[in-house]
């Protein structure tokens, strides 16, 4: 049987891909320029600014995952013609929001303890720590800036989410200008000053999305009708299994960072110069798999389950073919491409097998984003938690771990380890995947009996 590639699916996922992508690549973008302001002030200051920044992602991307829990049955009810009930989902969604930024910001305070019972370089871990203590709270308006923004993403609506970033990113650089070195008058806070210039931005970022969801809740002449207990618990018990499988894979590589800072605040650095470098490429995938989601339940919303397995598959397609590239970029250029944060020669000869180890990685990084997306659309977010504990934790740990500090391979093993783990996941998620879109039926609202999907008419009452 000839298999066609699902072109028109394609380019809707596309359109709606682009907008989504550029904004991830603009959240990476902070931490990037950040990279560039604190990499003058040398390897130390690089280390705490990047160990900071991984640890308060890893406490902050639970709280992502929960909130995002909104995707599937915000997307389904606008397919459906349901926009009243997409605003009913905001608005708990916020609150949900809320109640998970609360704990977040208190296991980021635990960052001191946990650095010293690793065994981070205290030079690092005392510049992490500082720095956490201003960032954390960010995950207020961070976690309300993600509810908005799937509430937009969910009724397409995309343009907004542009302006929030390029405004944050403007205000994210000028702050670090002006408080890094103290241009300007400024005070001259050094690590420091990134963290309020990251804080910063989280607020305006929020409070541009938060006007774009209000603008939106009064063209749909939204009314709140009070509290339902069930449009919270639909979300949150979607979210909370995502929200898990997104901890599994991001407390590995904050693993992987603490770990590596146990060996020294040098080889750390470089390992922070290639992890941004594989977060700023990621992007993308994530933009297809917010894409993917959407469409996904869209197409679910309007009793269309062809469309939304074409929609995951055209996603998957695209990110596999963009990350090959950059898998190849990686390899054949390490020394360019390192030398843009202005690394010194010894800094790109510590990173360049690390952006190797990166390189192979790009393809199974890409496929496993978009895949958990796709499957979010459909609803289901259990078996993506139970693959991803088995792959990094039972698999690409132990290889790491082993080739690290067994064989004395250092950095490169734990780098090896985190391979081994995206290549897993990427495998066992496209077998989730095919398992729950194969022989679909032409109508109907569910891909199969398996697949877990909430009908739009399930989520609560009309408004």
């Amino acid at each position: 049987m000839k298999i066609e590639f699902p072109w028109p699916e394609a380019r809707s996922v596309l359109k709606l891909a682009g907008p989504i992508a550029l904004t991830q690549i603009g959240m990476v973008l902070y931490g990037t320029v950040d990279m560039l302001f604190v990499g003058r002030l040398g390897p130390v200051a690089i280390a705490s600014v990047g160990l900071g920044s991984m640890t308060y992602f890893t406490c902050f991307v639970v709280g992502m995952g929960i909130v995002m829990g909104i995707d599937s049955h915000s997307s389904k009810a606008f397919g459906a013609g349901r926009p009243d009930l997409c605003g009913q989902l905001l608005v708990h969604t916020l609150v949900l929001a809320l109640a998970v930024a609360l704990p977040a910001f208190f296991l980021c305070g635990l960052a001191g303890w946990a650095f010293r019972l690793i065994g981070v370089d205290p030079r690092a871990a005392e510049g992490a720590v500082e720095y956490l203590s201003i960032l954390r709270w960010g995950v207020f308006p961070g976690l309300c800036f993600v509810a908005c923004r799937q509430f937009l993403q969910s009724m397409s609506v995309t343009t907004p989410l542009l302006v929030a970033i390029v405004a944050g990113n403007l205000v994210n650089a000028a702050l670090d200008y002006l408080l890094i070195f103290g241009s300007l008058g400024a005070p001259r806070l050094g690590v420091p000053g990134s963290a309020y210039a990251s804080l910063a931005a989280n607020v305006v970022m929020f409070a541009a999305v938060a006007f774009a969801s209000w603008s939106r809740l009064r063209a749909i002449a939204f009314k709140f009708h009070g509290w339902h207990r069930r449009l919270f618990w639909d979300v949150a018990k979607l979210g909370l299994p995502g929200g898990a499988a997104m901890a599994v894979e991001v407390a590995v590589f904050s693993l992987a960072t603490a770990l590596v800072g146990r060996l020294g605040a040098e080889v750390l650095a470089a390992h922070q110069l290639t992890l941004n470098l594989a977060s700023l490429t990621f992007m993308i995938p994530m933009g297809l798999s917010h894409a993917a989601a959407t469409r996904v339940g869209q197409a679910l919303g309007r009793g269309e389950p062809w469309t939304a397995a074409a929609a995951g598959n055209a996603a998957t397609a695209m990110s596999v073919v963009f990350m090959a590239c950059t898998g190849l970029i990686f390899a054949v250029f390490p020394e360019p491409i390192l030398g843009l944060f202005g690394a010194d020669a010894a800094l790109v000869a510590r990173a360049k097998p690390l952006l190797y180890c990166g390189a192979a990685f790009q393809i199974f990084d890409g496929a496993q984003a978009v895949l958990t997306g796709a499957l979010r659309g459909l609803g289901e977010t259990r078996r993506p938690l139970y693959i991803n504990v088995l792959a990094h934790w039972l698999i690409g740990l132990p290889v790491g771990l082993t080739l690290a500090f067994g064989l004395g391979w250092g950095a490169v093993g734990v780098w090896i380890g985190l391979v081994a783990g995206l290549a897993s996941v990427a495998l066992l998620l496209g077998r989730e995947w095919r398992r729950l879109t194969y022989g679909l039926p032409v109508g109907g609202q569910c891909l199969s009996p398996q697949s877990g999907c909430v009908q739009p008419e399930a989520l609560g009452p009309h408004s």
